[in-house]
């Protein structure tokens, strides 16, 4: 017979498990919703199952069906279907709600790595040429192409997009100015693959458990690692979550 103490061990077991199943595949195959799923420990093709995730699409399609504007389009599903607000500075727009995308569309609420998340989904879906972009503490979007060729459409070739302020558009110039006091690595301005931003993404959901979970922390880092090595700040925080370890572990 199982002792009382089965079903809460087998539950503490999983959860240290967690970061064996989270993820397996490559970094050159990861797929945005599939790794929003995954960072929730669900199946990985759980978004064809989110009612919010297919009535958004729909409202894009019909959007652009009538506009042919694309960049209009999604960002109407964004800041207008969707609704999405900045969650608010400081630890509001860094908790787990703010982070992962799934959490977003129950919520309504996001920081700019959620939103990001979740733009970057719709782009997957609907093949829109958007990147995200990486600046010290921060990430925004990129939308659009520079080819090099001149275009006839009346929107410029490519246009930022600020997550936390409903898609506002600031140049490359005026985010340097911002962030010039920030800890800048040589990745920023640069697109981010889908594998490092999930990595980014698994940093972030690391941090959050750096002061009181350690271990679970670092279950966060070791996949943060896998997806984004080059990113300075994991190994910075890997150590500093292994010197918080009891000493019996």
């Amino acid at each position: 017979m199982f002792s009382r103490a089965f079903w809460p061990l087998l539950l503490i077991l999983l959860a240290v498990s967690l970061s064996l199943v989270l993820w397996t595949g490559r970094p050159e195959n990861v797929e945005y919703a599939e790794m929003a799923c995954t960072f929730e420990n669900r199946a990985p093709a759980c978004i064809d199952s989110v009612r919010d995730w297919h009535e958004g699409l729909a409202f894009y399609d019909s959007s652009l069906s009538v506009t042919g504007d694309t960049l209009a389009s999604l960002k109407a599903l964004l800041w207008n279907f969707w609704n999405i607000e900045f969650a608010g500075a400081g630890e509001a727009s860094i908790a787990q709600d703010a982070i992962l995308p799934l959490r977003v569309l129950e919520t309504r609420k996001s920081g700019c790595m959620g939103l990001s998340w979740l733009a970057m989904m719709v782009a997957e879906a609907r093949g829109i040429p958007l990147e995200v972009i990486l600046l010290p503490g921060h990430v925004y979007l990129r939308y659009g192409k520079d080819d090099g060729c001149a275009q006839a459409e009346p929107t410029p070739k490519m246009v930022n997009l600020e997550p936390n302020r409903r898609g506002f558009s600031y140049t490359d110039e005026e985010y340097r100015e911002k962030y010039k006091a920030g800890r800048w690595t040589g990745l920023e301005f640069k697109p981010l693959t889908p594998a490092q931003f999930t990595g980014l993404a698994a940093f972030d959901m690391g941090n959050l458990y750096l002061e009181t979970e350690p271990p679970r922390a670092l279950r966060w880092y070791r996949l943060a690692e896998d997806l984004f090595p080059v990113y300075p700040g994991i190994k910075v925080n890997q150590e500093i979550a292994k010197s918080r370890l009891p000493d019996s572990i």
